[in-house]
């Protein structure tokens, strides 16, 4: 059996809820997102609302997905990554290829190959002809 991730979306706008709400409606899977937006929300709040849910779900992975590297969400993910180190990742681009890929595979691959499998089907989604 797999381990229990939670899975957050944080984001500029209302792309983390759009991109989390795509991406249920296009796979049946139990696993759920949390979606965050920076706009709605101060970094602080974001994070004691993941701390909170983490608290409470008490999950053995974290996973923040977050649409731009460097950004301010990017410096969200990694201060919780920093407070929950040895159970979370960060990954940056955050896209529907990679969401639906996280929803499908969550229940079935080990940690590490869960990461590697999400980046590489983000990247399979992007093509240019």
């Amino acid at each position: 059996m797999s381990e229990v991730i939670l899975g957050v979306v944080i984001t500029h706008g209302d792309l983390a809820c759009s991109l989390s709400k795509v991406s249920e409606k296009l796979v049946s899977s139990q696993v759920k997102l949390h979606c965050f937006s920076t706009q709605v929300l101060s970094s602080e709040e974001i994070i004691r609302k993941i701390n909170n849910e983490i608290a409470t779900q008490k999950p053995q992975r974290i996973l923040i997905f977050v649409d731009l590297m460097g950004s301010n969400c990017w410096i969200i993910g990694n201060k919780l990554k920093h407070e929950h180190s040895d159970k979370t990742a960060v990954v940056s681009g955050a896209n529907v290829p990679m969401l639906v890929s996280y929803l499908i595979n969550a229940p079935r691959l080990e940690w590490e190959a869960l990461l590697e499998k999400i980046v590489a089907d983000a990247k399979k989604g992007i093509v240019l002809r």
